[in-house]
């Protein structure tokens, strides 16, 4: 069943022009701070962008050499026309290197709206206030732009969908606590991605035939000497390289990912204002690096890592990602009160270097195994 998720995924622009032949509005987003209920009360189709394995020539001319590769992959989208069907692009401050994406694509690219939404890199009760108004402008943007009305209905109803979904992708990820598993880390990453691209009603209706087939199984033998690991740090939306990682002979059991349990961990709150309510939500979610203080993500990521039994952590930066590259020392830190290695691994978005990584994965392994 795993396939469907993937072959959905691979199809997506065929999927996403299918939904714009019926009439659908069709809104691109880049990072998981961006409140997917509005545009979706607003009738609207969201789905997040990423780019492709491909050279990014075009999106070169236009930035800098020390902008990451993933910002490139999904500017060269852009640029090559590929997301032409688009009827906006929204995203938020999340990086410097996300930001000249927006600069980039706000000049060139005549998508029709395009929104950065400006967000707080700390959660006291005043950033709350603030992320609330930039919620209520884009909110009245997206009602002025499109000719249409955003209910308070509506945002309620889209709030309760989007939990069911998140509350099965959890129970997805606690699944991961058993030994072994009932499904892989690759397995996993593509049923995740499968959901930031595929209309919500649908893909729930995957994923709670996906649930009763692995909670009906009947548990395995523990798979011995495969160390169970966490891989954590920037953007990694490609099964392939959670596969590369599980081929050299482990488990990967959790993980910290904007694709993965950053996207989905924490609910939205049904009981009161909905804007209000959905700004709570996508501050105070499970943190990403440009959050602060970076003590309660440390805090997080130790909790996590021993629930999950975790015995060793994959670092993985995208090369020029100066928000997850410079914290490092932190997270690593923290794990080390932990007693649980940490391997440090800069990449680039595409699969280049596949090798060399799968070298260096494979001697830490044996480390563990060790120990």
């Amino acid at each position: 069943m795993i396939e469907e998720f993937e072959a959905q995924y691979n199809n997506r622009y065929q999927i996403l022009k299918g939904l714009k032949a019926q009439g659908k509005r069709l809104i691109g987003w880049v990072c998981t701070y961006v409140p997917e209920e509005i545009i979706h009360a607003a009738g609207m189709h969201p789905f997040r962008i990423v780019g492709r394995e491909s050279d990014t020539p075009l999106a070169n001319a236009y930035l800098y050499s020390n902008i990451c590769s993933f910002t490139r992959s999904c500017l060269e989208e852009g640029l090559n026309r590929n997301l032409s069907f688009m009827d906006g692009l929204v995203t938020t401050n999340t990086c410097d290197h996300i930001r000249r994406l927006y600069d980039v694509w706000f000049k060139y690219i005549d998508t029709p709206y395009k929104k950065i939404l400006a967000q707080p890199c700390t959660t006291s009760q005043s950033c709350l206030s603030y992320f609330k108004q930039e919620f209520i402008q884009f909110r009245e943007e997206l009602q002025r732009h499109f000719q249409v009305e955003i209910t308070d209905t509506a945002l309620k109803e889209s709030i309760k969908l989007f939990n069911h979904m998140r509350s099965l992708l959890k129970r997805l990820y606690l699944l991961r606590k058993l030994d072994p598993p009932p499904i892989s880390g690759e397995e996993v990453c593509q049923v995740v991605m499968a959901g930031m691209v595929l209309p919500k009603e649908g893909y729930i209706t995957l994923l709670e035939s996906l649930l009763k087939r692995l909670e009906s199984r009947q548990p395995r033998s523990p798979k011995n000497g495969q160390p169970r690991l966490m891989v954590i740090g920037s953007e990694l939306d490609n099964p392939i390289y959670i596969k590369i990682i599980e081929d050299s002979g482990t488990l990967v059991v959790a993980d910290d990912l904007c694709c993965g349990s950053r996207y989905f961990w924490d609910l939205v709150e049904e009981d009161k204002d909905p804007i209000e309510a959905l700004a709570g939500r996508y501050l105070t979610k499970m943190p990403c690096a440009r959050m602060h203080p970076s003590s309660s993500r440390v805090l997080l990521l130790k909790t996590l890592a021993q629930e999950f039994n975790v015995e060793g952590v994959i670092y993985q930066s995208i090369k020029f990602c100066d928000l997850h590259a410079g914290i490092f020392p932190v997270i690593k830190a923290g794990f080390d009160d932990l007693g649980i290695p940490v391997l440090k691994l800069e990449r680039e978005y595409l699969l280049a270097g596949a090798g060399q990584t799968k070298t260096r994965i494979q001697a830490f392994l044996e480390m563990l195994k060790e120990q």
